[in-house]
């Protein structure tokens, strides 16, 4: 079954630039993530990468970014507390991702789902079979283990955001395999993340009916393709 693929360009924030861009290069990332905009884009995936990896981030700029984007926006890093979530829903972002490690915790999905309802994305990042937190040690166990252990999730009624955390921003392919396995197990098409390299990668999962969205990162910012030839791949 062929369907359309939807595409959210990844725009990570660090240190106040835009963390992909050469350092050499102006980098505001209000400009990388407008250009998407202006080349296409119906949504971006924003990710304070400086809050995912403990490191205070910089709410004021998320929210500014928000609110000066024309069109909406995924809010992602480090959300994984009461506190990141009530901050995250004040901002306005049409989705909110929370964050891998938060599945250790039943009480804070089920809060994060009386906040946030159809705003709510649940990022599940997977290496190896395992549910994993990036940025941390922190392993929460098996796919298969974890997701049973929250209804809300096999019940199909939250987006999942399946990170492939083996080859996130590496290149080297999509792992349909996992993806068709956590849609599955949730009961419902997932947002895929990680491993795509080239355009047939977009082809072959826009052919996928276990997923219906991508984010893409290092492949549209290291040039491999361009946005306008990945939205004439997956319309």
């Amino acid at each position: 079954m062929t369907g359309t693929l939807d595409l959210l360009p990844a725009v990570d924030v660090a240190s106040g630039r835009a963390a992909q861009v050469d350092a050499d290069l102006p980098a505001r990332p209000l400009d990388v993530a407008q250009a998407f905009v202006d080349q296409g884009a119906r949504r971006i995936h924003l990710v304070d990468l400086d809050r995912a990896f403990g490191r205070g981030g910089d709410p004021r700029l998320m929210e500014l970014l928000v609110e000066q984007l024309p069109v909406p926006v995924q809010l992602s890093g480090g959300i994984t507390g009461p506190e990141d979530l009530a901050w995250a829903a004040r901002t306005g972002a049409a989705r909110v991702v929370l964050a891998s490690s938060a599945l250790a915790s039943r009480d804070v999905l089920e809060r994060a789902v009386d906040l946030l309802g159809e705003r709510l994305v649940v990022a599940v990042d997977v290496r190896e079979g395992q549910v994993v937190a990036r940025g941390t040690p922190l392993v929460l166990g098996t796919l298969e283990t974890v997701l049973a252990g929250h209804a809300v999730l096999r019940e199909g009624h939250v987006r999942v955001l399946v990170a492939d955390a083996s080859r996130d921003g590496r290149r080297t392919g999509a792992d349909l395999s996992l993806f068709r396995s956590v849609a599955q197990l949730v009961g419902a098409p997932v947002t895929a993340s990680g491993g795509v390299a080239v355009l047939d990668d977009l082809g072959a999962l826009r052919d996928c009916q276990e997923v219906d969205e991508v984010v893409l990162g290092a492949a549209l910012h290291d040039g491999a393709f361009t946005l306008a030839q990945a939205l004439e791949v997956t319309a």
